[in-house]
Parts: C-alpha cells; sequence; structure tokens
C-alpha cells in the first residue's frame, strides 16, 4: 500500500516554517516515485502462532523486556486515568467463505463512564460476540457497534456505570513534532505505555480520513490504542504500522500510522444518541 506526504495539509501553515517554497512543491507523481516503498501493516493477530512464539521468544527478546520496563518507568509519571479507561477487546468473527471462526485481540478505549468504546474497524470486522476487559479486571459484552471501514474507525457500546474513561477532543488535531504517548496492549501484553512524537500527515491509497505517523515502537495488539497528548487528551487512533516492503516479520514491530480522533465524532454522537433512546 502507497502513501505520500500530505503537503495539502489545511494547517500545513502551521507545520512548515515560513522558509518553505509553496511554488517548488512537486507533482503527486514525482513525489510518489521518489517516497520509498513501504506498507501498511494493519494489525490482525494470529493468536496461534504469537502464543507459541511469544513462550520461546519472550525470555530472550530483550527489545520486549525493555519495551515493559519503559512502561512501568513511564507510568510513574501520568494520569492514572490514561491508561486505565484503556481496555482489552476480545472477538469471536466469522471467517469469510467458511464455516469457522477466529479469535482476534485488540485495544479500545473508553470515552464515557457509562461504556463507549473507540477502536478500529478492523479489530471487530466479521464479529459474532466481543468482550471487553478492562484493567480492573471487569469484564462486559458489547451490547451493539458501529463502523466506519473506509476509516478503520469503530464505536462499541456497552452497558456500565461509573467507568474510567479517557478525555477526548475532537477539535484538535496533533501537530508534527508534538510529543505524545500511546497505551495498549501489543504482543500480548497487557496496558503497555509508550511515548514518542507526531511525525507527519500522510495520504494513504484507499484509506480515508486525517492520517499521521508517529515515532513510537508499536507493534500487532496495539490496533485501536489511543494517541494521547501532552494535556492528557486523546486526539488519536492507532490502526497500523509502516514497514520496508522487504520486511516480512510484522512481530518486529515499526512505526506507528494514527488516524485523527475527529473521525469518529459523528459515530459517537450516533451511538450515545441510541444509548439514550435506549435508556
Amino acid at each position: 500500500m502507497e502513501f505520500l506526504v500530505d503537503n495539502d495539509y489545511p494547517e500545513r501553515e502551521q507545520f512548515f516554517s515560513d522558509d518553505d517554497d509553496p511554488k517548488q512543491d512537486e507533482s503527486s507523481d514525482r513525489r510518489a516515485s521518489r517516497s520509498p516503498l513501504l506498507r501498511v501493516v494493519a494489525f490482525i493477530t494470529a493468536l496461534a502462532f504469537l502464543s507459541l512464539a511469544l513462550a520461546t521468544a519472550f525470555p530472550r527478546d530483550r527489545s520486549l523486556i525493555e519495551l515493559v520496563q519503559n512502561s512501568f518507568q513511564l507510568k510513574k509519571t501520568v494520569d492514572r486515568q490514561l491508561t486505565e479507561a484503556v481496555v482489552r477487546i476480545d472477538v469471536v468473527a466469522h471467517q469469510p467463505g467458511t464455516i469457522t471462526a477466529e479469535r482476534k485481540l485488540g485495544t479500545g478505549f473508553n470515552i464515557d463512564p457509562g461504556g463507549l468504546i473507540i477502536t478500529n474497524h478492523h479489530v471487530i470486522e466479521h464479529a459474532l460476540n466481543m468482550s471487553i476487559t478492562f484493567p480492573s479486571g471487569q469484564v462486559y459484552r458489547a451490547e451493539h457497534w458501529v463502523s466506519r471501514p473506509e476509516a478503520d474507525l469503530a464505536v462499541i457500546a456497552l452497558q456500565g456505570e461509573n467507568l474510567p474513561a479517557a478525555t477526548v477532543d475532537f477539535s484538535v488535531l496533533p501537530m508534527p513534532g508534538e510529543k505524545i504517548r500511546v497505551v495498549g496492549n501489543p504482543l500480548q501484553l497487557n496496558n503497555i505505555l509508550v511515548d514518542g512524537k507526531v511525525e507527519q500527515y500522510l495520504l494513504i491509497r484507499d484509506h480515508q480520513g486525517k492520517i499521521f505517523s508517529i515515532d513510537a515502537p508499536i507493534y500487532p495488539g496495539n490496533s485501536g490504542s489511543p494517541v494521547y497528548n501532552a494535556g492528557g487528551q486523546a486526539v488519536g487512533v492507532i490502526f497500523g504500522l509502516l514497514q520496508s516492503a522487504d520486511d516480512e516479520d510484522v512481530n518486529a514491530g515499526g512505526q506507528g500510522l494514527a488516524v485523527a480522533l475527529v473521525e469518529a465524532q459523528n459515530m459517537v454522537n450516533a451511538v450515545l444518541a441510541k444509548k439514550e433512546q435506549e435508556g
């Protein structure tokens, strides 16, 4: 899947210095030929493979051990609400064209005390049923859900009370260079916190929405993870990663891709309205 740097982004003047000359912009074709060939990897985890691989590889994998250690230290410096609102999503999904089902794991985050989870469409795609587990151990059944496949976003409604909720601002767009933090459940680990920064906005073929890349370690299982800004507001949702075309090891992780949270606003409003009608 190819991408281009989004030089026509509406807030471009905020992201580039005054020394940039728009007359020097090249055509999309020239930029495409100059861009490295990269692919977008969607995090639909092959759990049977991962469970076997991690059982033997994890004790020897220094990078994963450091990931856990760094997360432990970072958690000492952040508001607990940022991590307590992040959930694990267990999905039993139908496999198209077969009579079998598969199990998928992903991440999501709650934005309403009554239970409203934002995640990725590919996490819940073809779902037959799903359960949502909070860090406290509370488990909830998904009541209903809606999704936007073209933006790879989904919203799941729960029936809960006084649930930890992330702070969101649908009007905020993170700027390149801005520091961010991501909380998720990569590689079957739970509630892992990493930090990094926003790199640039991108145009990705067959994907709608405001997409930005982040300089932070992202792995399978991070799908649906919230991207928090320095103010503790959720401003994006992880949906994939960038890897070189010749890199076949998806589990090695890579540079994260996120869709701006503004793309989920209409879905959130629709699900909230339905919950109020049913309540």
